[in-house]
């Protein structure tokens, strides 16, 4: 007798050709993200559009691809759907490549093509999508055994969770208090340059803004002022607040009451703005390159320069590790690395951080001469200057190394409250070099500026600190300043003062040394690179790695897996009390009893 099956209804086949369709869709977008997160650490930042458009096919087409072979599709519907999505985008890059269509289209249509062609695979080949036999089988076992793996690292990963954050949130965290403070009153000489350095109310870059600023104000030939939207304290990195000079309608009165202009405004990398400030700030920034102004932005300050639309069509530079985000946001910017900065015309961007040193001497170059460049470079030990045209530096990204950064910033074991006490008369590269070394760039601790009251710099900037030295407590107490270290007037309270600047040379100099010392020579190396700082010349001696915050690692791993094993075992104990014993079972069978064989008749 012959069964027959009951035969499937329309509704069902095609719920279930959908829900194929929807699972390649899943498949081809998890491949994207997780090759993509491969590409990103082993490819430069600066990937070409082409290049990066085809490893994002590539990468759908794989996810999809090992899909469809778990699902034990054939290979030639394996072949077919690869090609309907790799095909779109390699078709679509000929007229990009001859200049007559733009990137974004190309990316826009090779999508659209792309799910069209994968539906009309799949209706050409229908039956291979609707054959029972390609189920989705789960081995259970496999499963459980990988869903270990997320347990035992639950307590690692809960640990790092609560550290990453605390310190991230710290960078910027605006003070409690309600304190207040008034700028230093400063004379203005219209026969002068005028430099505004602009700032944003959620904080700003330390070294961005103070590397330019005491190059520019250390010529005495520039009239220099810290310009925000609004009078407030603003934050710096690491819990230094500065106050800045004027507002934009005080530098505007200024400008008009003297019959001047400004001749420059320096962008360093901002907080994320509040929308109606952001839009103020491009306003701003728009109204003075039309005056003539050169707009030159530091590091990731590129991205509000950007935000004005003032980088349009333009070539522009900035930090290796914000390329690829800049990329996607601006797309119009011709963004291109290996070079300190771009100067193009009444607009200059820079890269990463201290690539902002030279920033501040090319507008030396621009609005006075070369010579006063070159002395401005000396003053400040910056070996890196050269006259007349951006140098060359490593393209960057991101490698195995890098790592510790995540150690550090999960499981450091050392001095992490650190506070930096403010000096009458520190340097501005040397507060900058306290702040942001040992935070935002090794994220090692936690900085907070101590002090007893309003503290100037040594060219005319005004900050507040957050602590006197007794109620911070606090691991270290660094003291900036080479000025400091030679007065020797620390607080005698708290932990002992370590003086940073004890000789003449780069501000930042003595503190990767004192990272490689207190810390790693790694984390050390991986501060300079965020930095863009070559270190060739510069002597890091201590542990090659944070080998104590990799041990908690590893313990909280095996701490992990201990907990995920034994919580299994509770389970599986109770699961097998609660199991009933059979009342019909068949009682067990005696054995047979052994007897001696007969012994035959003789």
């Amino acid at each position: 007798m012959t069964v027959h099956e009951p035969p499937t209804g329309r509704a069902r086949l095609a719920g279930r050709f959908i829900w194929h369709y929807i699972e390649m869709v899943i498949a081809m977008s998890v491949g994207m993200l997780l090759l993509g997160l491969v590409w990103s650490a082993v490819l430069p930042a600066d990937t070409r559009f082409d290049v990066s458009t085809l490893l994002m096919a590539a990468d759908m087409t794989i996810g999809m691809a090992v899909w469809m072979r778990v699902r034990r599709h054939g290979w030639a519907a394996v072949g077919e759907m690869s090609l309907a999505m790799f095909a779109p985008f390699v078709v679509l890059l000929v007229p990009y490549w001859f200049g007559a269509l733009p990137g974004d289209l190309v990316t826009s249509i090779g999508h659209t093509l792309m799910f069209v062609l994968m539906a009309v695979a799949m209706v050409w080949r229908r039956a291979e999508y609707l054959h029972h036999h390609h189920r989705l089988r789960v081995p259970w076992k496999w499963v459980r055994r990988v869903a270990l793996v997320p347990a035992v690292l639950l307590i690692p990963a809960s640990v790092s969770a609560v550290n990453t954050i605390g310190k991230f949130g710290d960078l910027y965290r605006a003070r409690s208090d309600a304190v207040s403070a008034e700028p230093v009153a400063r004379a203005h000489d219209p026969a002068k340059p005028t430099v505004a350095f602009l700032v944003g109310g959620k904080g700003a870059n330390a070294a961005d803004l103070l590397g330019p600023y005491e190059v520019l104000a250390g010529t005495g030939r520039v009239n220099t002022y810290v310009v925000s939207a609004g009078p407030r304290l603003v934050p710096l990195t690491g819990g230094l607040d500065i106050v800045p000079d004027l507002t934009f309608d005080e530098l505007t009165r200024l400008m008009g009451e003297r019959n001047d202009r400004v001749d420059a405004v320096v962008i360093p990398a901002l907080q994320t703005p509040e929308p109606a400030e952001s839009a103020s700030i491009s306003a701003w920034l728009r109204q003075q390159s039309a005056a003539g102004a050169l707009t030159v932005s530091v590091c990731t300050g590129a991205r509000t320069l950007a935000a004005s639309g003032l980088l349009d069509g333009r070539p522009a530079t900035s930090h290796w590790l914000r390329l690829s985000a800049l990329r996607k946001d601006f797309g119009a910017v011709k963004w291109t690395s290996g070079t300190r900065y771009v100067d193009d015309g009444n607009v200059i961007t820079t890269a990463g951080v201290l690539s902002g040193m030279d920033g501040g001497l090319r507008i030396i170059e621009r609005l006075l001469d070369a010579d006063t460049a070159r002395a401005a470079a000396q003053r400040v030990h910056w070996r890196h200057y050269v006259p007349g045209r951006a140098a060359r530096i490593p393209e960057s990204g991101l490698e195995p190394s890098d790592v510790v950064v995540a150690l550090n910033a999960s499981y450091q074991t050392g001095p992490s409250t650190i506070g930096v006490q403010l000096s009458e008369g520190v340097g501005e590269l040397e507060l900058a070099s306290a702040f942001v070394s040992y935070t935002e760039q090794s994220m090692v601790g936690r900085t907070v500026a101590v002090g007893d009251g309003v503290v100037h710099s040594e060219h005319g900037l005004t900050f507040v600190p957050r602590s006197t030295v007794a109620a911070a407590g606090l691991d270290r107490l660094l003291v900036p300043g080479l000025d400091a270290a030679r007065r020797q007037t620390a607080a005698t309270t708290g932990p002992r003062p370590e003086y940073l600047h004890v000789n003449p040379e780069f501000a930042f100099d003595p503190v990767l040394r004192d990272i490689a010392r207190t810390y790693d020579v790694q984390t050390a190396r991986f501060t300079a690179k965020t930095l863009e700082y070559p270190v060739l010349d510069v002597k890091l001696t201590g542990s090659a790695w944070p080998w104590s915050a990799t041990l908690v690692f590893v313990l909280l791993t095996l701490l992990g897996g201990a907990v995920a094993g034994g919580t299994g075992m509770v389970f599986r104990r109770i699961r097998a009390g609660r199991r009933p014993e059979p009342l019909d079972a068949p009682a067990p069978e005696e054995p047979p009893l052994m007897t001696a064989p007969a012994t035959p008749e003789r």
